[in-house]
């Protein structure tokens, strides 16, 4: 592992190793799952105490940078950090921001469209089986009158639109907002009955078929009144993403 001066002014020593191990794991110089070198390998390369590198794997193990395996045979191996649990912290913070359904709606209202139609523009067959799937779900839930299930298909089917949006830092987001948005579709459905339920089931497939054809401008049209009525027949309460039973 070849290695660069550890700028240290401003920060910890610690914090400056890890700095520079995370930028090479970002820059693929260390790709997901290589193992960092040995300890001692790695103080030496670093010109520093074991105490300063644990502490600098510690923060890159709770970045999820890193995981650590303890014994004989252990060592540092580079993982791909889980978003889930950067979930609820990002609802936390909404939550003290005194966030609204209807701010989520709005910034969801200024995405999710456009990006229907550049799914209906340029798509691949994988893209309409995972869309075909969802919609599956969601015809089941809304034909046995599952509200729970249909809440989690619909918010499956607005998260599959913006991860196959074809804009990777998009898709991020969607993953990062999805708890928020299956509380706000779990929500809404038990706010409707099961016709209004049943005519989401038909707009969602007249979308599929938009993407289908190719037809972009009408799928981002269809879209964007899609949200706009599930704003109407829906309440907006405060975020509260951790009152289940709300």
């Amino acid at each position: 592992m070849s290695d660069e001066p550890i700028q240290r002014r401003g920060r910890k020593t610690g914090e400056a190793v890890a700095a520079n191990i995370r930028r090479r794991i970002a820059t693929g110089e260390l790709p997901i799952g290589a193992k960092l070198p040995t300890e001692d390998e790695l103080t030496e390369a670093f010109g520093i105490a074991r105490t300063t590198l644990r502490e600098a794997l510690r923060i890159l193990e709770f970045q999820g940078l890193i995981h650590i395996r303890r014994g004989r045979g252990g060592g540092a191996t580079v993982t791909m950090p889980d978003l889930a649990r950067l979930t609820e912290p990002l609802a936390v913070v909404l939550q003290l921001r005194h966030t609204d359904v209807a701010d989520l709606d709005e910034a969801r209202l200024l995405l999710e469209p456009h990006l229907a139609g550049e799914l209906a523009r340029n798509h691949t067959d994988d893209d309409l089986a995972a869309l075909r799937e969802v919609l599956d779900k969601a015809t089941a839930a809304a034909e046995a009158d599952d509200r729970d299930a249909f809440g989690e298909a619909a918010a499956e089917l607005h998260v599959t639109l913006i991860a196959r949006g074809g804009n990777e830092t998009l898709s991020v987001v969607s993953q990062l907002l999805h708890t928020l948005i299956l509380h706000r579709y779990t929500r809404a459905a038990h706010q409707s009955d099961q016709d209004l339920i049943r005519r989401a089931v038909r707009s969602y497939r007249r979308l599929y078929d938009l993407i289908d054809a190719g037809d972009a401008a009408n799928a981002a049209s269809h879209w964007e009144q899609q949200m706009k009525w599930v704003t109407g027949v829906s309440e907006n309460d405060l975020l509260n993403v951790f009152d289940r039973d709300a």
